[in-house]
């Protein structure tokens, strides 16, 4: 269990869409108005992880599965650059629930879920996969507001462009979700 645990800090720790979000939302509105948003992350990561556990046996035998995957994870993204350009710094209560429906797709499709569901869990014992799955929604909690409170500790002068940096970062991440969708 020690080896998974290090292992799940790794994925979550590690940059990616959902936790670009996260910083970005702790940058522009600050560490208590974001502090919510973890809950939509390990709410997704539950989700995910749940389904790649039941249909992993069923991916591997379907060509096409994991690319479509992908490509909607790679639309996803893009629609979700976009509305974080447009973002204003202080949203109002209405986007907030937005960026917690943001946070919480974009962790539906999060490659990191499918390595999680479909690799780390089932390569443990079968009476060991439920507390696996368990203690990494609560990891994830956890990176997740470290990643909030990291956003928050950017600069004054620089939290105004949250967001827009977030865009990019996210933008890029749909382009290379796009090609490895269109090289498999």
């Amino acid at each position: 269990m020690l080896s998974f645990v290090a292992a799940s800090l790794a994925v979550l720790l590690m940059p990616g869409p959902t936790n670009t979000i996260l910083a970005g939302s702790g940058g522009a509105t600050g560490f208590r108005r974001a502090a919510a948003l973890p809950v939509a992350e390990a709410v997704g990561y539950s989700i995910a992880v749940g389904a790649f556990l039941a249909a992993s046996s069923f991916l591997s035998t379907v060509p096409f599965a994991l690319p479509t995957l992908k490509a909607i994870a790679a639309v996803w993204l893009l629609i979700t650059a976009y509305t974080l350009w447009r973002q204003p710094v202080v949203p109002d209560l209405t986007e907030r629930r937005g960026a917690f429906v943001r946070v919480l797709v974009t962790t539906l499709l999060n490659p990191k879920a499918m390595l999680v569901g479909t690799v780390l869990i089932p390569g443990m014992a079968g009476d060991r996969q439920g507390l696996a799955a368990a203690v990494f929604v609560g990891l994830s909690i956890l990176a997740g507001i470290g990643w909030v409170a990291l956003g928050s500790l950017l600069p004054k002068s620089v939290r105004r462009y949250s967001y827009k940096g977030a865009a990019l970062v996210v933008l890029g991440f749909s382009i290379a979700a796009a090609a490895s969708a269109g090289q498999l």
